[in-house]
């Protein structure tokens, strides 16, 4: 049984998320005037990409050192593919409009396309084998340089330069794989070499990574008071150092929050761990592209409290709902679907994969 501690970043990583979903999936009328309720959106969605950070380098941090399981990865595609079959009934259900023919052909293939984190969680999976040979095989100076590399190149330099409107902007080919590779990677490390990782690196990482993030978006908020370019894309700009995949600071407080958790001693708590294992779920479940945008519109209204005094209130009521259905479903999923149904396959997967790794071990 694995000790509650990182079980209980998985949650904190899923609160996170569902914070920043609600700043920036809100469609909420920013101005750029400066108002408390504008700071507190960009302070809420702060953590969300941290967590992502975080959520990837937990399966890092495991996976490099285990193998391949195929009944594993039958079981996340399960799990994808029954969010999105579920959440394709709903919004046919309601009528919404972003139930179109090739929408509703890519819902029915278990690839995950009705979401973005899903479906690159299931890539990342199956490159697994792969990544973890390359990991072991390097040698410690040249893991450090890969790492040290990525990080300026994806991350670093993109966030310093892209903040400019009148600078040429540029992402050197980022894509969300490769930042879950590097996500990944990063948790391998310190299972492979962090034994001398301290929790006082974890606070400090977390600090500038959540300083930098807030400094960051006063300095937007300011530069769309003042520079009439900021002023028009004031609605492109006001998450920048928050929902852009690349972002620096966010990549800092996830490393942070990992070893935090990390290094905390927690025993094992049998309902932390029976929480977190519903976290992935949770995801699926709020943030599938057929439902999402009518969730927090319409379903919530969030945009319609932007200048109520209870905004604040209102999204720590509408956070923890979507936590507590979420983890709801999904373990009445888990109950009821998943573990019959791995039951009765998982005997013939796992002779499936003894003859596969007789040609090619995984």
């Amino acid at each position: 049984m694995r000790a509650s501690n990182i079980e209980l970043l998985r949650i904190i990583s899923m609160i996170l998320i569902i914070m920043h979903h609600f700043s920036v999936h809100g469609c909420f009328p920013f101005t750029p005037d400066l108002t408390f309720n504008k700071v507190f959106l960009q302070v809420f969605a702060l953590g969300g990409k941290a967590g992502v950070v975080a959520f990837v380098m937990i399966t890092g941090y495991f996976m490099v050192s285990s193998s391949f399981k195929l009944h594993k990865f039958a079981k996340l595609v399960g799990q994808i593919w029954f969010y999105s079959i579920a959440m394709l009934g709903v919004a046919m259900g309601l009528g919404l409009d972003t139930v179109t023919s090739r929408n509703m052909m890519l819902a029915l293939l278990p690839i995950g396309a009705m979401s973005w984190f899903g479906q690159n969680f299931l890539v990342l999976y199956l490159l697994t084998p792969i990544i973890n040979r390359v990991l072991r095989w390097l040698q410690h100076k040249y893991y450090v340089m890969l790492l040290v590399v990525s990080t300026v190149i994806w991350f670093l330099i993109p966030t310093a330069l892209n903040l400019w409107p009148n600078v040429p902007h540029t992402t050197f080919g980022f894509k969300h794989i490769f930042s879950f590779v590097i996500f990944y990677s990063m948790g391998a490390y310190i299972k492979l070499y962090g034994s001398h990782i301290t929790k006082k690196i974890g606070i400090i990482f977390s600090a500038i990574g959540f300083v930098g993030a807030f400094l960051g978006d006063i300095l937007v908020d300011v530069l769309a008071m003042t520079n009439p370019v900021y002023m028009k894309q004031i609605l492109k700009q006001i998450f920048y150092f928050t929902q852009n995949d690349y972002g620096f600071f966010q990549l800092l407080l996830g490393i942070g929050l990992f070893i935090i958790f990390l290094k905390a001693k927690i025993t094992y708590r049998p309902w932390i761990n029976v929480v977190a294992s519903t976290t992935f779920g949770i995801y699926l479940l709020h943030d599938n592209k057929l439902f999402l945008h009518y969730m927090w519109d319409n379903a919530l209204a969030t945009y319609q409290y932007y200048d109520s005094l209870v905004l604040p209130l209102y999204a720590i009521f509408v956070v923890a709902l979507i936590f507590v259905v979420g983890m709801t479903v999904d373990y009445v999923r888990l109950a009821f679907i998943e573990k019959p149904v791995m039951k009765a396959i998982t005997p013939s997967l796992e002779r499936i994969q003894s003859r596969v790794e007789k040609v090619l071990p995984l």
